[in-house]
């Protein structure tokens, strides 16, 4: 029931947040947000300096998440391989845990933020504007502690690379290390740790998994959550163009340049005036702006030879960049539930079935929920925010299980 309550909560919240839009530039304490000196040589992982925080519900009231909200700054690694400063939000429940074992913490990816250092996770949450507490009531409810990560360059120095797979996945192993020092948050070292993601985040949390082994193999990871990964960008562009997320193909191509500078001047030559406008306004939008990036737009008004966007990935240096940020091509060493709405109309079925075929036939442990919903109002998002609530409750129902020491179904499951 404590788990029932918190969720409703949760999406009387984002209803009202899908409504309401992002505060631009309110952050007053930008000192916070910039990197202390000499942190590139600080240990991956290291915290590199807190501050208490708030996670309003509903703007401009007291209301609030019942849970201590702190602010954290640690060292992880960017796209290029480069040290970086990115921050994120550690919520622990007021509630003492009640049980086995120390208490859980779940670290979770967000979902789209957008560009704009106004974006992120970590500020939004203090106007009480931060959709994925869809995710995150429940979790508190269920006496979990969550760490949020904003990723790199939301709030901090440079631009988001949005999508790129090693940044978001990084992001996460190193706010997961991050925990294990924050015990006078109450978190203990040694309690179990689970990531967690929707969208963007879900691509987040399958990127930590697939990386896990090789790039933090001392973290005890019990398992991970990957809902609606966008597992190939190829197909997103597809069903993005002409979507009411037209406009985010902005972020897209400014996160290829943020990640890959070099290539800036190739990638850049394919579009004409109108594209490198949207460009210039996604680098400073947020999701909630999604009406101002010329919604329903046909990528194919953005370009100089008049090619969709997506035809454009098939070519080179496109289809090299699209190809480095595809998941299935490691097989994750923990198990992985993941969960997908067939009518999804931002993230198509068939690259999340190839992600899991692949990881599959790697010997992973993977729990597929595919559920068999049509379409519904195409090109909105629609389809793919339904498939978020039974997500939610299944992917909860089975971290429970994770947490509570019990062992997932040996293979890979359907």
């Amino acid at each position: 029931m404590r788990r029932s309550t918190g969720m409703f909560a949760s999406i009387a919240a984002v209803v009202f947040l899908a409504v309401t839009p992002a505060v631009a530039n309110a952050e007053s304490d930008t000192d916070f947000y910039t990197p202390p000196p000499a942190f590139e040589t600080a240990p991956l992982g290291d915290v590199l300096r807190t501050a208490p925080s708030v996670a309003a519900v509903i703007p401009n009231t007291p209301a609030a998440l019942d849970a201590t909200v702190t602010r954290v700054m640690y060292r992880s690694t960017n796209a290029t391989g480069g040290p970086v400063a990115t921050v994120g939000t550690v919520l622990v429940p007021s509630q003492p845990w009640t049980g086995p074992g120390p208490r859980p913490t779940i670290v979770l990816g967000p979902g789209t933020q957008g560009m704009g250092d106004q974006c992120a996770p970590s500020k939004l949450m203090t106007f009480g504007q931060e959709y994925e507490y869809i995710h995150i009531g429940p979790m508190l409810a269920a006496g979990y502690a969550v760490a949020v990560t904003d990723y790199e360059g939301l709030g901090t120095p440079g631009v988001h690379p949005y999508l790129n797979r090693e940044s978001q996945g990084r992001a996460m192993l190193d706010l997961a290390r991050a925990t294990r020092s924050l015990g006078d948050l109450g978190l203990d070292p040694d309690g179990p740790i689970a990531f967690w993601g929707y969208s963007q985040g879900g691509m987040a949390s399958a990127s930590a998994a697939e990386l896990a082994a090789t790039y933090a193999p001392e973290l005890s990871v019990v398992g991970a959550v990957a809902g609606s990964p966008p597992a190939d960008l190829g197909d997103l562009a597809v069903a993005g163009d002409g979507s009411l997320l037209s406009g985010g193909i902005g972020w897209v191509v400014d996160g290829f340049i943020s990640a890959y500078p070099e290539y800036a001047p190739s990638l850049l030559a394919a579009f004409n005036p109108a594209g490198l406008d949207v460009l210039r306004r996604a680098e400073t939008a947020c999701v909630f702006d999604a009406f101002t990036l010329n919604p329903f737009g046909q990528t194919s008004s953005y370009t100089i030879d008049g090619r969709p966007i997506a035809e454009h990935l098939g070519d080179e240096l496109w289809a090299s960049l699209v190809a480095e940020q595809q998941l299935g091509n490691r097989a994750p060493a923990m198990p992985v539930f993941v969960a997908q709405s067939t009518g999804d109309d931002f993230v198509l079925v068939q690259g999340v079935d190839t992600m899991v075929d692949k990881w599959c036939s790697a010997g992973a442990d993977v729990t597929y929920r595919r559920y068999d919903v049509g379409p519904v109002l195409t090109k909105t998002g629609t389809g793919h925010l339904i498939g978020m609530f039974p997500a939610v409750v299944e992917g909860l129902d089975w971290l429970d299980q994770r947490f509570s020491g019990r062992e997932s179904q040996s293979g890979c499951t359907a």
